[in-house]
């Protein structure tokens, strides 16, 4: 069962890093794209079923979780992106002091939408004055525990939020063509090692 996991595990990580294998090719309207970000996540709950052997969820003493995630991939037509990504974990356990802190990591597809293109008269153009666009995305993958046992399971996530667009308000009209460039603020659902979190992130695109 082990060595499965680690397949799994594995295979994840290939498709994350394959997402931005090609990115020299990418059309006019297409570039590659880097995203960094931290975050905490507030334990919401625990959901599904006890491990047999122990009669205890994977993460049950009210474990919160500090992450810390890269991604790469491409900026589609600007108003989209679509990576791979992977990042660290720290779940600290805030309301049991006698339990050790638990370390994991993650891999995963992450996809997001920021609509900032306008249409006028059918010709679609992108406001050299943009501040702020919001921001909707999903996450898909997979989740590795550093326990005994290496526990994984699978990864779910949506969130919200509110990008801030720099470069113009920093360099004018200089190289406009880097006006998407921005930090971001979101806050979702995840879900990961039978835990319901609620992170809160901060990141930059670049």
């Amino acid at each position: 069962m082990m060595k499965i996991k680690t397949l799994i595990f594995a295979v994840l990580v290939g498709v994350s890093l394959t997402s931005t294998a090609q990115y020299s090719q990418l059309g006019m309207k297409n570039e590659f794209m880097l995203k960094v970000e931290g975050g905490y996540g507030f334990f919401m709950g625990n959901v599904g079923e006890v491990d047999k052997k122990t009669g205890r969820y994977n993460l049950d003493k009210f474990y919160s979780m500090a992450n810390a995630n890269v991604m790469a991939g491409v900026n589609i037509s600007q108003d989209w992106f679509l990576g791979g990504g992977a990042g660290f974990c720290y779940f600290p356990s805030r309301n049991q002091k006698n339990f050790e802190s638990l370390m994991g990591a993650n891999v995963f597809i992450d996809m997001d939408f920021r609509p900032i293109w306008k249409a006028v008269m059918g010709l679609d153009y992108q406001p050299t004055s943009i501040k702020f666009a919001p921001m909707i995305g999903v996450r898909a993958g997979g989740s590795m525990l550093f326990a005994k046992n290496m526990l994984f399971t699978p990864l779910a996530e949506v969130y919200g939020g509110l990008n801030w667009y720099y470069w113009y308000h920093i360099h004018g009209m200089r190289n406009m063509t880097r006006n998407w460039h921005s930090f971001y603020a979101t806050i979702g659902v995840a879900y990961m090692q039978q835990t319901v979190f609620l992170p809160v992130r901060l990141g930059w695109r670049w």
